[in-house]
């Protein structure tokens, strides 16, 4: 997984690239480290974490970005999992995001794409930023990129880059 900043103002002194292991298993990963560095540009205690295609698992990647907020920050964090959030219950559940931040929680907020589940939006929109995850090879840029539009441009800290299941890693560790 790589997280690439979208900010293109400062698109080399903020990128930060890491390859993450399948299964990281303790907190002094480099590459974790570095991945966690990435998302602290700005100050944030929520955080959505969106998907560009439907094979990319947000709930993964927030269960991920969960246990670095509790490595590196030793902050208790939570996650919804907000993936089949109805629009009908999105000003319910923000409230809910609300409650857990004023309590000092760092939360992180699983959601499907925008274009599967339009109620990402305003949840998204809601959170104090926001990460996307792109799978390599399956996800449409044109999708990733209306999602930092709907979102808000100023949201949104980066993308997290999967390798779809099976894919093998290059010989060179990158």
């Amino acid at each position: 997984m790589t997280l690439l900043s979208e900010n293109t103002d400062s698109a080399a002194a903020s990128s930060a690239l890491a390859q993450l292991p399948p299964d990281p298993n303790h907190g002094d990963n480099v590459q974790l480290q570095k991945l966690w560095l990435a998302t602290q540009q700005r100050d944030w205690r929520s955080l959505a974490v969106l998907a560009t295609s439907p094979s990319v698992d947000t709930m993964e990647l927030a269960e991920l970005l969960a246990k670095l907020a509790w490595w590196y920050r030793g902050q208790p964090s939570c996650i919804f999992d907000f993936r089949d959030l109805s629009m009908r219950l999105v000003d319910y559940h923000q409230r809910d995001v609300r409650a857990q931040v004023e309590t000092g929680v760092c939360v992180f907020i699983a959601l499907r794409s925008t274009a599967e589940n339009p109620a990402a939006i305003p949840m998204a929109r809601s959170a104090d930023a926001a990460v996307l995850g792109i799978e390599l090879g399956k996800s449409d840029m044109k999708i990733a990129e209306r999602t930092i539009n709907e979102v808000g441009r100023e949201r949104v800290l980066g993308a997290i880059v999967v390798r779809p299941r099976g894919m093998k890693r290059p010989v060179n560790g990158g």
